[in-house]
Parts: structure tokens; sequence; C-alpha cells
């Protein structure tokens, strides 16, 4: 453990470059199978998406907690409302397009004010979900989660960064949302891995430059960090699938450390993630920074892939982000 109690893995004990890929929502219908089994009063509630999202194992398991509501997103957070009022703990399930846009306001004032305990997984987000459309397609809602008092939001970075945070949100009381990509990743964290709220991790130290991100863009800022490594670059990477609320420490003090910062998300740049490290640096410790993420505008369908090119995500991108963040910072110091 860091000394702000943040993870700090040790990468000559952990493959950080595990080739073993395999897609999130498959551990997300595993892990609503496990919680199931825990918490006899969780109830899921499905807008018709359950063969999507992969809860078609929880109905199979639990028909009599799986809720059909159809193609009703507001009338189905209205619902989940009512039965955190009855002591249920509800778990209404779309994607994160309607549940951050199309229901926005049933989760703000019937979940959120009153501080109902439902938890949220919003599906198919970011540029992985490219080829369903700009009405299928969650950019924003990072930045619209957050935006909500008394939610807490996160967004994991592999397979058992999300069973822990799915473990975690069943434990807290209050409303959560957390973030579900259909993407193959690597896995980077133990089966034994627990989450913390508030608390980053360090998954490899560096000096140069600290490269923060959330959700499946660690990933590529591990990858980044090794073609830095080549250019005799050191990187300090930080995983930090709590955005809200976020490590405010150990962001401090890696960018004490490094002197620049390029933050990461598979999201909007605009009120998301990299607003929210820049909202602590801003306050707390100016630094050089640059925002990976998608620009203002629409997702186009298309290749995935060739989608993170376009808006220049890749980790090529993030490394090319960090060598002007350095040049800036020497600037500064000349």
């Amino acid at each position: 453990m860091a000394g702000n109690n943040s993870i700090h893995f040790n990468q000559q004990k952990m493959d950080f470059t595990s080739k073993q890929r395999t897609e999130m929502r498959d551990a997300f219908g595993k892990t609503l199978v496990e919680l199931g089994l825990k918490y006899d009063n969780m109830i899921f509630l499905d807008a018709d998406l359950h063969t999507s999202t992969k809860a078609s194992e929880f109905k199979n398991r639990f028909p009599d907690r799986f809720i059909q509501m159809g193609i009703a997103e507001q009338n189905m957070f209205g619902v989940a409302a009512g039965l955190a009022f009855e002591g249920f703990i509800p778990v209404p399930s779309t994607f994160a397009v309607f549940a951050s846009r199309r229901a926005l306001d049933q989760i703000a004032i019937s979940i959120c004010y009153p501080k109902l305990n439902v938890k949220i997984p919003g599906s198919y987000v970011g540029v992985p979900t490219s080829r369903a459309g700009a009405s299928h397609n969650s950019i924003e809602d990072i930045a619209v989660m957050r935006s909500l008092p008394n939610m807490l939001v996160a967004d994991p970075c592999s397979n058992n960064d999300l069973k822990a945070i799915m473990r975690k949100a069943m434990e807290t009381q209050g409303p959560v949302y957390w973030r579900i990509s259909r993407y193959e990743l690597p896995e980077i964290f133990p089966d034994n891995y627990e989450f913390e709220w508030g608390k980053g991790v360090v998954i490899s130290e560096g000096r140069d430059v600290t490269l923060l991100g959330t959700g499946i863009m660690t990933d590529f800022n591990i990858r980044a960090s090794e073609l830095l490594k080549k250019e005799g670059i050191n990187a300090e990477v930080i995983h930090l699938a709590s955005i809200k609320p976020i490590d405010r420490e150990l962001i401090l003090k890696s960018a004490k450390k490094t002197g620049c910062v390029v933050t990461s998300e598979n999201a909007s740049v605009i009120g998301g993630f990299g607003d929210a490290v820049l909202e602590v640096l801003a306050a707390e410790l100016p630094v050089n920074a640059i925002k990976i993420g998608v620009p203002d505008r629409f997702i186009e369908s298309g290749g995935i892939e060739e989608l993170f090119t376009i808006h220049k995500m890749q980790p090529e991108d993030i490394a090319k982000a960090a060598h002007k963040v350095i040049q800036n910072k020497k600037k500064v110091y000349e």
C-alpha cells in the first residue's frame, strides 16, 4: 500500500500485459448471480436488454427477482426508487445512454435527491459501442452522473476490477453508477482484488510524466508507457476507477513528483474524468496537462480501432501527449 492508502502493485509480481482477453459484460452477468446469492433482497430490473448485457444469467437463476420493464427506462427508474423505499436493493439496468439522457430526471429527483439505495450499471459505453450509432452511444455519462449530488461513479479497467466495484456497490449505502464497456480487455488485477471508493491504483512508478486513466483507457496507458520507456521516458501509470469520489491525494502526490499529467478516458473530454482531475490540480497544484478522450462531437458508426485512431486515443496518441506536456514542463522551468 502507498503512503496515502492507495493501492500500489509491484510490476515484477503482477503481469500487467496479460494476453487473456474477455468481454466485460460476461463478467457482469456472472457477478450478478454471485451477488444474487448473497443478497436475497436484490431485484434486477431490465429494459429489454438482458441478452445484450448478459443479465440473462441472473434471470435464469432468479426468475422471481427479475422484472422485465420493457423499453420504458424512465418508468423503470421510478419503480426502482419505489422498491428501494421498501427495503429492496434494485439494480435497474440499461445502456448508459438511456440512463444518462432519457431517464436523467427520474434518477436525479427520485433516486439521488432522497439518496436511495439503487445500483445503476450503464452498459455499452464510449467508443466500443460505435456500431450502434449516436442514438445508442454514451460518451457524456461520466460528466452527467458525477454532477448528480449523492451519486458515486466508477469505471472499471478489467473484469476483476468490475467484480470488485459491483461487490463494493452492494455494500455501499446510496446510489451508485458504474460503467460496463463492450470490449475485450486484458486482466490487470488478481481475483481477490478489492476496490475502494476514492482510492487509485499505482500501476507503475515514474518520474517524467503521470498517465492518469480510468476504465479501459488504463490498458492504453500501460501500452503508452511501454512506448515511452523505449525512448527513455519514465511514466507513472495510475488507474482511477473511482471517479467520484476521486483520489485527490494520489493525483497531487504524483503530479508534484512528475510535474505534468495526461488524462485518458473512454468518454467525452468535456466535464468527465479529465475535468475531475483538472479540478483537483487547478485548485491545489497547477501543472501542464492534456486530456485524451472523445472531443466535442458525436461518435460516428465505424470500426472500434479506427475510431480510437480518429479521435487520437490510441497508446501512440497518449505517448505523443506525454511528449508535449514534458516539453511544456521544460519551458516553464527554463
